[in-house]
């Protein structure tokens, strides 16, 4: 036990917080070597340090903390490498929707905001299931967003604005009056699946499928 080292004392040998390595500890990341049953202190052995220190690197470049368990827990090169080249997409990916909404920036900055009066309704979207998204990318040039599922064309807001999604199967459709649209669906014979609902991020939605069991998504515009 003496030749345990404080959380304190760790902390800066790992330049973790104590905060941090209280957290670790919680999501079972790096356990501590003991933990005192009276006083609830914690205490790391000195060969724990290399972890806590790969912990910190991988944090550092935002790798999510269940996958750096993943890594220790595997403790193998490879799968390190294979980790890091799957966040090396992830992130290229996040750069690439930076870029999208900075661009879409300077064009509001430059030309202000579009803000166009969608009157009836206008396609806006098209679901293929188990599309090849490197089949897209190939193709038609464009970057594929993993946070949507989507190849997104134009600007949200504008005409050209359009999604294929490569997850399940419809059509898309940016509607002037949600409540109403969806309700005349429903009396034309669509059966409802879901209610208008206002989801994080997104127009309210609902989703109806027509009489054919075709699924349409319809936006608020």
């Amino acid at each position: 036990m003496d030749n345990l080292m404080t959380i304190g004392a760790f902390a800066l040998e790992t330049s973790l917080t104590v905060a941090a390595l209280r957290h670790y500890d919680d999501v079972d990341v790096l356990k501590p070597a003991a933990v005192d049953p009276a006083t609830g202190y914690r205490r790391y052995r000195a060969d724990q340090v290399r972890q806590a220190k790969l912990i910190c690197a991988l944090r550092a470049v935002d790798l999510p903390v269940d996958e750096i368990r993943d890594v220790l827990e595997a403790d193998d090169d490879r799968f390190l490498h294979q980790a890091l080249e799957r966040h090396r997409r992830r992130l290229d990916d996040r750069a690439a929707a930076v870029a999208r909404m900075t661009a879409d920036l300077e064009e509001y900055l430059e030309k202000g905001l579009p803000m166009p009066a969608l009157k009836g309704c206008r396609p806006v979207q098209v679901k293929l299931q188990a599309a090849d998204p490197a089949f897209y990318e190939r193709v038609f040039g464009v970057k594929y967003d993993e946070s949507i599922s989507s190849f997104q064309f134009g600007t949200y807001g504008t005409e050209s604005f359009f999604l294929v999604t490569t997850s399940g199967e419809g059509t898309g459709y940016l509607v002037d009056d949600l409540e109403v649209v969806h309700r005349r669906a429903v009396e034309a014979g669509a059966r409802e699946i879901e209610p208008p609902t206002l989801y994080p991020g997104m127009p309210r939605r609902s989703v109806v499928a027509d009489p054919s069991g075709n699924r349409v998504f319809l936006y608020q515009g």
